[in-house]
C-alpha cells in the first residue's frame, strides 16, 4: 500500500485492491517446487553413487527453481489493480514499475467475461471501455471480478451525483462503445467482432 499511497492525489482514497487469481500463480510455482524437490533427490542419489562433492553440486542447482518461484510470486504480489474514488489504476513490475490509470469519468462501459472454470473459482476478465487513446483496459484473470466491477460502478455513480453522467452497463451501450472505438481506429474489425460475439454469449448466459 505504500507505493499506491504515493500515487494518490489530494482527496483521493483507495476503495479496493485486487490481484490476479492465485490459481494462475500456483501452477507455475508448483512446477518449480517439484523441480527443486527432484534436484534434491537427484543430488542425494549422486552423492551416494559418485561422491559428496558431486551431490553438493547437483543440490546447489536446487536454488535456481526456488529463485524463479520466488520471483514469480513477487511479480504476482506486486501486480495490483486498484479502484479509487477518482480512477482505476493498474500497477505492474517488480523493480521497474509500469502504472496505467483510467479516470472514472472516462469509463464508458465494463464488459465482464467468465469461463466455466472462472465461475467455479471466482475469477474473470474485465474489459473497461474508456474514452482514452488506449480505448480498452483489459484486466485478465481478476480475482473476485464482480466485487471489483461493483466498486467501479459505485464510484462512478458517486461521480454522477456531482454532475458526471452515470455509468450504464447494459449490452446496448457496450455495443455502442465498441462501435465508437472501432470507428476511431482503436479496435480492429476482428477485435470488434470478437468482443461483440463475447457480449452476446454473456447476455445469453
Amino acid at each position: 500500500m505504500a507505493y499506491i499511497g504515493g500515487l494518490l492525489g489530494e482527496g483521493e482514497h483507495v476503495l479496493i485492491v485486487a490481484r490476479r487469481h492465485p490459481i494462475f500463480l500456483a501452477g507455475w510455482v508448483g512446477l518449480y517446487l517439484i523441480a527443486a524437490a527432484a534436484l534434491i533427490g537427484l543430488g542425494a542419489w549422486v552423492g551416494t553413487a559418485v561422491g559428496m562433492w558431486a551431490g553438493a553440486i547437483v543440490g546447489a542447482l536446487t536454488f535456481i527453481p526456488l529463485a524463479i518461484a520466488l520471483v514469480r510470486f513477487l511479480h504476482w504480489h506486486r501486480e495490483q489493480f486498484v479502484v479509487t474514488n477518482y480512477r482505476i489504476i493498474q500497477i505492474q513490475g517488480l523493480f521497474n514499475k509500469r502504472v496505467l490509470d483510467s479516470s472514472l469519468e472516462k469509463v464508458n462501459d465494463i464488459l465482464m467475461t467468465q469461463s466455466l472454470m472462472g465461475r467455479l473459482c471466482n475469477y474473470g476478465t474485465l474489459e473497461i471501455l474508456t474514452g482514452s487513446e488506449i480505448g480498452v483496459n483489459r484486466l485478465d484473470a481478476l480475482s473476485e471480478p464482480f466485487r471489483f466491477k461493483r466498486a467501479i460502478l459505485d464510484a462512478r455513480t458517486r461521480l454522477g451525483r456531482d454532475g458526471e453522467p452515470p455509468l450504464v452497463e447494459d449490452g446496448a451501450s457496450v455495443l455502442v462503445a465498441l462501435e465508437t472505438l472501432r470507428n476511431a481506429g482503436l479496435l480492429s474489425e476482428d477485435e470488434y467482432q470478437e468482443k461483440r460475439a463475447r457480449l452476446r454469449r454473456t447476455d445469453v448466459a
